[in-house]
């Protein structure tokens, strides 16, 4: 009885595949960007076939789930009620690790856009990540003494100002340093 295998559920097995396809698709993404690489080579740097990669999601797909992971990633938590960090600090700094994803990976991030402007279902993870940063810069605010109905609006105006900062960006019209400084611009209106 204990020495017998248990075998994963149908739900873990699509988990581990969609994370080996994804990690997979990262490195590629990295190694060879997206345009040198190909949904064969990412089955075959998964150790899965084509058809299981493409359960996951075609090409572009793929780019926007290894994007909005990154990002997540790099999401700094809200300082804590009482913190001495004024908001406008937390708020313009609050994108510069996602700034530095975009400019690390120029290529990638024009591709991400150009997947992101097409707004087909598959990004629907923008949206998880547009709810997670407006509570995080919602919470900054609050804790620095704003009127929570106002930091929820500022909060909207930090995310959608972050979005066309980084499309400017991911189009070349502007540097890293520019945007940066317009969202630190963005930061000082919200807060004013």
């Amino acid at each position: 009885m204990f020495g017998e295998r248990v075998q994963p559920t149908r739900a873990e097995q699509k988990r581990r595949t969609t994370a080996r396809v994804t990690e997979a698709a990262a490195r590629l993404f990295q190694e060879h960007g997206f345009h040198g690489t190909t949904v064969r080579q990412i089955a075959t740097a998964a150790g899965v076939s084509v058809g299981a990669v493409m359960a996951v999601g075609d090409k572009e797909s793929l780019l926007s789930l290894v994007y909005d992971q990154a990002i997540a990633a790099r999401i700094p938590a809200p300082p804590e009620a009482g913190s001495t960090t004024p908001a406008v600090d937390y708020l313009s700094r609050y994108f510069h690790p996602f700034i530095d994803l975009f400019v690390e990976h120029e290529e990638l991030a024009r591709a991400y856009f150009r997947a992101l402007t097409r707004g087909r279902p598959e990004n629907a993870a923008l949206g998880g990540l547009r709810t997670l940063t407006e509570g995080n810069l919602t919470a900054a605010m609050v804790n620095a003494g704003m009127p929570e109905a106002r930091a929820r609006l500022g909060a909207q105006v930090m995310f959608t100002s972050y979005l066309g900062e980084l499309m400017l960006l991911a189009a070349g019209t502007t540097d890293h340093q520019q945007t940066a400084t317009r969202i630190r611009h963005t930061a000082e209106f919200v807060t004013a």
